[in-house]
């Protein structure tokens, strides 16, 4: 049965395995960099935008910001 230790030391050597076999992409012609780099722009402008949505609409379910009349409950009648 595998531990805890050995999870974490299999974790790390596969990270380092990744990082080795990225650069053996990389560095294998002139095209690949830029095609890593503007891969890693894509993943990094989704998970942007996707933290950008979860954040707003936690705040907007605390009702952070926001006036009574805003989150679509009524307001008191004068």
């Amino acid at each position: 049965m595998a531990t805890l230790t050995d999870f974490v030391v299999a974790l790390i050597q596969s990270t380092l395995e990744l990082v080795v076999n990225f650069a053996t992409v990389a560095t294998s012609d002139i095209v690949s960099p830029v095609i890593i780099l503007v891969g890693n722009l894509f993943i990094i402008a989704a998970v942007g935008a996707l933290i950008y949505v979860v954040l707003g609409a936690l705040v907007a379910e605390l009702g952070i910001g926001t006036t009574p009349g805003q989150r679509g409950t009524p307001r008191p009648r004068e």
